[in-house]
């Protein structure tokens, strides 16, 4: 023990002597004597430790200044606050008290206002001040009695805060006449009654408890006091807020003048910022109610100058955002309300101005000046919003030179902003107010559309601010100014084509298409430049495609014959010519950027051929497609791109389809030999060797084995609903799939031609006998059975490798063919379903062959669904003797097939838990019967389901649950019989009959199964006890008879005899609990008919009662505890049950 803490020695000492004593080593005289002993030791090593630590502190002290010079102390480390024992039990005690006066004032509260009306209003009032009398008592005695300050601290406020409210109810309710009543003329006078008299206690109680919730409650009493003052006297309502500013340079006073005073510390320390929120309420006030506006203007800027004033002599900056806010405010009101309310728009304008010149003037504060400058851009944002909208929408002047003239200024405000700061809004608010400038020019001149005339001021801005100029003033804006003419820019030519101007919108991206040659001359090597080198062939595309509108309402002819696609084949012809022009004058980026925006164009074309038909089908889509041959292969050539094949392949195809109009077919049988010639065609051109285009291979190749299953399903759908065509035109993709699985050297290109050679077959086989009539005589449904043999015949023939990729096939196939099988429409005659059970057998024989335990599932549960649909005309013991026969084949085959139930990795017996469902299916069809022998034999099915795969687990904790739920079974089945039974049965322990064999289920799981988990079934025993105590507590509330009652007093009696004979606190415990409610509940007619806020006053009571208990407990010695002695005794026996 020596290597243990002193406080963790002295527990087990303390445990040591108290298992003497308890056991009779010890008697009451010795034990409290060697505890006196104990104690007595303890102080005196402590006094002890006390003078060895004074010594050594002595010693060294001398030598402290020497070390602290060199060492400097290390900053302690902040921990986390750990509450100790004593601190817990006062913080509980607290909130005990709490509670508990908390329920009392309810109660209290409860009880007056049911009889508040009977109330006159001086037993009001004189109950208010009762309660404020009460809560100070309270304070008193907590802190005097108690010592819990906290507490103590609480009343005291709550006492403290009822004064004023019972004095304004006097007012409220009259009861010192009209004149002083809450609405009477005297109303000032009665507010500095309530303010003024609990002044003096709220700073005696801040000074007292050195509280700074008092301090502030004094000053705003303070405040209040002031304000009802002067409303008292017979001012008007300018000298009123005089008044209250002069009270504010009084509080300023104040702080100057006692600043330094330690008796009035605690109130001088909060004062500053009380004094500041005190002068925004005034001024706030002083805002709504003044009446001379020009006089107002002139006291906002003063008011305003005091703000700005603070700023220096409190250190506080914020003040300076009101100052700023009072000075537009106040030149708002003197325009507003002078003769320069003609002019206004435009000193509105100025006015960020001024707030750059009150930069300039203090240009020495970093700190202010760079708040002045922000100040300026956003006063100077708000200006325009403001005189925009009085302009425009309350004036209804859309064109005005006054305005023309404000709207300059601001940019030129926001141009000067932008020169001194580096702030990226202002650098962009400069062109775009030069832009808004520009419009309210064209309001006043109207030259050309809008839109246009915007169009040409932005790329002029673009061209000379953005990219030429050499001034050092716009220098700072030429990227802005990029950015934003090309954001008007894009807005206009949106604008036109919305309007539908589309002649102008083509010109605009014409222009826009030489403006992005100058923007790639001077940022070549970044982003904007490498943006512009694709601007440049893009808008010449758009700019050629847009035309196409226009062009067709000059020439109408232009629509007819060539229309959208050939014109769009034009653009990207003349862009693949703008291509070779750049690449002439060797600028190789706007080369290669206009032969691939004229390739793309190109491509557009031949896209749009398939929704145009406009287009001559004769003469006009073969040329654009065949043209199209050579541009694919142009591009392949030149992008040395092997992916670009598939573009060749695809127009190709898209070629080969448009030669259908010229050839003209007559029947759908020769279009469908024409078309399903076309895969093979394109594997052909992709098989041919030609040298360097031997990367072509692939994208042929997938393209033709991409259409092909479209004209298979045509196919498909043709013969479904159209004229039957002869069966075998599906030997070509047959032969087609075959060769390619042959010739293909990837596994999954293997299996997936393969998988489409055994669908195509399947098509065939299904085809054929439809194609002859053979389906009158049997279901189509059968063409899957039929398939799947044929498959497996096939099976049998091949190589091994070949017999792996084809189960893969077969078993999903099969699976599918079998549930299509049995959900079919048609009638089955009888033992048809043989032939359903064989395609099981033969699906369960290709799984076991690849191993596929879990997939048996779908094979057995579809078995399931097959006697679903054949077992309804049978009778009743003939399917459940086909049902059980089903069970126990299932059962023996898991028992052969498999060890567990689960495992090993990944495997699961299939055919047990299969069963399973067809017991669950066999408890469906005979719930309802009425023999209920019949009805019970699921149960006990499952029942034998459980106990005989008990042993089928690694996991022995799973195998006792299965016995478990086995037993659980049985007993559900004995429930079953019970209820069947029930008219035999007395009701008076019919409920004891259902309930009381669960206890002997659970003996004997306990005794048996579960010896090594007692504990966990103590815990489950102290469940079903509560369940069934409830079960035949809520029986007898129901039955509500006294044989009732004296039964389940003698099973509360047998239950707690019980658990003290065997020593089962369960039993104990359960039996007590329901004999107290018992009698509880028989007595009920004499304490139910109490007032519900007894319980309240009681519940108070009884906490107020706890938390002294434990304070006078606190206060007693760790040897004077006798009933913590008794209780401790009773523990430790409690605690040797189970």
């Amino acid at each position: 023990m020596a290597h243990l803490p002193e406080e963790e020695k002295r527990q087990v000492f303390k445990m040591q002597l108290e298992h003497l004593h308890n056991n009779g080593y010890l008697t009451d005289e010795a034990y409290h004597k060697v505890l006196e002993a104990d104690h007595t030791y303890r102080q005196d090593k402590k006094r002890e430790e006390e003078h060895k630590e004074l010594h050594a502190a002595a010693e060294t002290t001398p030598n402290h200044d020497s070390f602290a010079e060199q060492n400097p102390p290390a900053k302690p480390k902040k921990e986390k606050k750990t509450k100790s024992k004593e601190e817990i039990r006062e913080r509980n005690i607290t909130w005990s008290l709490i509670l508990g006066v908390s329920l009392l004032l309810i109660t209290g509260l409860i009880v007056a206002t049911s009889q508040w009306d009977q109330m006159g209003a001086g037993m009001k009032v004189l109950s208010i001040f009762f309660v404020s009398l009460f809560f100070h008592g309270l304070s008193y005695g907590t802190g005097k009695f108690l010592n819990i300050q906290k507490t103590a601290f609480a009343f005291l406020t709550l006492g403290s805060l009822l004064i004023p409210i019972a004095i304004v109810a006097i007012g409220f309710f009259g009861l010192l006449g009209d004149y002083l009543s809450l609405f009477g003329e005297g109303r000032y006078l009665l507010g500095l009654l309530g303010t003024l008299l609990p002044l003096p206690l709220y700073i005696r109680h801040a000074i007292v408890h050195k509280s700074r919730l008092y301090v502030w409650i004094s000053f705003v009493f303070l405040s209040l006091s002031a304000g009802f003052s002067l409303g008292a006297l017979p001012l008007s309502m300018d000298a009123f807020y005089m008044g209250l500013m002069l009270f504010n340079v009084m509080l300023l006073g104040g702080y100057i003048g006692f600043k330094d005073s330690e008796r009035w510390s605690l109130f001088i320390k909060e004062l500053p910022l009380y004094a500041q929120l005190n002068l925004v309420l005034s001024t706030v006030l002083m805002l709504f109610f003044y009446e001379s506006e020009v006089f107002y203007s002139f006291n906002l800027l003063l008011t305003a100058s005091i703000y700005m004033a603070m700023v220096f002599i409190y250190q506080t900056k914020e003040y300076q955002f009101v100052f700023s806010v009072m000075v537009v405010y106040a030149i708002y009101q003197l325009v507003e309300n002078s003769p320069l309310q003609s002019v206004d728009l435009t000193v509105y304008a100025v006015v960020g101005l001024v707030y750059l010149g009150f930069a300039y003037a203090f240009k020495n504060h970093h700190f202010v000046e760079k708040v002045f400058r922000y100040t300026s851009g956003i006063v100077s944002f708000c200006a325009f919003v403001y005189i925009s909208y009085e302009s425009i929408v309350l004036r209804g002047e859309e064109g005005s030179w006054l305005l023309l003239i404000a709207y300059a200024l601001i940019t030129v405000n926001y141009l000067v902003l932008s020169n001194l700061n580096t702030y990226v809004v202002f650098q962009y608010m400069t062109p775009v107010f030069f832009f808004i400038t520009l419009w309210q020019l064209w309001e006043m001149t109207e030259i050309g559309p809008l839109f246009l005339f915007l169009f040409i001021g932005a790329a002029v801005s673009l061209l000379y601010i953005g990219l030429w100029t050499n001034l050092r003033w716009l220098r700072v804006i030429d990227t802005s100014t990029i950015y934003t003419s090309i954001v008007v820019m894009a807005g206009c030519i949106w604008y036109s084509v919305y309007d539908e101007r589309l002649a102008y919108s083509s010109f605009m991206f014409l222009m826009i298409s030489g403006l992005a040659y100058p923007l790639k001359r001077k940022y070549s090597h970044m982003d904007m430049g490498e943006t512009a080198v694709w601007v440049h062939p893009v808008a010449l595309f758009i700019s050629s495609a847009i035309l196409y509108e226009p062009l067709i309402g000059w020439f109408p002819a232009y629509q007819e014959g060539l229309a959208f696609p050939f014109h769009l084949a034009v653009t990207g012809i003349l862009l693949v010519i703008v291509h070779l022009l750049w690449k002439k004058f060797r600028d190789g980026e706007l080369s290669e950027a206009s032969f691939y925006t004229g390739q793309g164009s190109y491509v557009l074309a031949m896209v749009t051929l398939a929704g145009n038909s406009r287009v001559d089908p004769v003469l006009i889509r073969p040329l654009i497609l065949i043209v199209g041959i050579g541009m694919m292969v142009w591009m392949v050539l030149h992008a040395k791109r092997a992916f670009l094949w598939l573009f060749v392949s695809v127009t190709i195809l898209a070629f080969y389809i448009s030669l259908l109009n010229p050839i003209s077919f007559d029947s759908f049988a020769s279009f469908f030999t024409y078309m399903i010639l076309a895969p093979a065609l394109l594997v052909f051109l992709g098989d041919v060797r030609l040298g360097k285009w031997e990367k072509r291979q692939p994208y042929f190749y997938w393209l033709a084995h991409s259409v092909q299953p479209l004209l298979i399903a045509l196919f498909l759908l043709n013969s479904l609903g159209g004229e039957a065509m002869y069966p075998w035109v599906l030997v070509i993709p047959l032969s087609l799939y075959v060769y390619s699985s042959l010739t293909s050297s990837r596994e999954w290109e293997i299996k997936l031609m393969l998988y489409a050679a055994l669908t195509t077959l399947f098509f065939a086989v299904w085809t054929v006998p439809g194609y002859f009539g053979w389906w009158d005589a049997v279901t189509e449904t059968y063409a899957w059975l039929v398939t799947s043999i044929a498959i497996a015949g096939i099976w049998m023939g091949v190589l091994a490798i070949w017999k792996k990729r084809m189960e893969w096939y077969l078993i999903p196939f099969s699976i599918f063919g079998l549930s299509l099988l049995i959900n079919r429409l048609e009638p089955w005659v009888p033992y048809e379903w043989l032939l359903a059970v064989g395609y099981v057998i033969l699906i369960l024989f290709f799984m076991h062959r690849r191993k596929w335990s879990l997939a048996r599932f779908i094979p057995l549960l579809l078995g399931l669904a097959l006697l679903n649909e054949v077992s309804p005309d049978w009778e009743r013991s003939a399917f459940v003797m086909v049902m059980m026969m089903s069970i126990g084949i299932l059962l023996a085959a898991g028992r052969y097939f498999h060890r567990l139930l689960i495992g090993p990795k990944i495997e699961a017996d299939a055919y047990t838990w299969t069963a399973l469902f067809y017991i669950g299916y066999l408890n469906l069809t005979t719930m309802v019967d009425e023999n209920v022998w019949i009805r019970v034999l699921p149960v006990l099915l499952v029942s034998i389901w459980f106990l005989l795969n008990a042993k089928k687990w690694e996991e022995p904790l799973l195998g006792k649950s299965f016995i478990t739920v086995g037993a659980g079974c049985l007993y559900a089945g004995y429930i079953i019989v019970l209820l069947d039974y029930h008219a035999l049965i007395p009701d008076l322990i019919e409920a004891e009959l259902q309930v009381l064999p669960v206890l002997g289920v659970l003996f004997l799981l306990r005794r048996k199964t579960w010896r090594e988990y007692s504990g966990i079934l103590n815990h489950v025993q102290l469940a079903v006890l509560l369940l069934i105590a409830a079960y035949l507590v809520v029986d007898g509330i129901e039955s509500h008879t006294i044989w009732d009652a004296w039964i389940l007093g003698g099973l509360s009696l047998l239950s707690m005899i019980a658990g003290m004979q065997f020593r089962i606190k369960s039993y104990f415990f359960v039996g007590m609990g329901v004999l107290i409610f018992n009698v509880l509940y028989q007595t009920r007619p004499y304490w139910g008919n109490l007032p519900w806020w007894v319980y309240l006053l009681l519940a108070g009571l009884i906490l107020i009662g706890i938390a002294s208990y434990n304070e006078w407990q606190k206060q007693q010695s760790d040897d004077r505890k006798p009933v913590d002695r008794k209780l401790k005794r009773l523990w430790t026996a409690l605690k040797k049950w189970d």
